[in-house]
């Protein structure tokens, strides 16, 4: 094993968190697991997918606001 590589700590946007857990009342380690892929189901497809959509839009009015 090669020591000199460290493990990357994904992290994720609190704001989006935090909507998830008010739309989907689960809790904020289900919505980290399921984000990162070890949960599966039709809740979790759903959470990646609307977690994606926030992060986009989230993305966009950055994007927009520094133009």
């Amino acid at each position: 094993m090669d020591e000199s590589k460290t493990k990357v700590y994904r992290s994720y946007d609190l704001m989006i968190l935090d909507a998830l857990f008010v739309k989907y009342g689960v809790s904020k380690y289900y919505i980290r697991k399921c984000l990162a892929g070890n949960a599966n189901g039709t809740k979790p497809d759903s959470i990646r997918k609307d977690y994606q959509l926030l992060e986009k839009a989230v993305k966009d009015a950055i994007a927009g606001f520094l133009k």
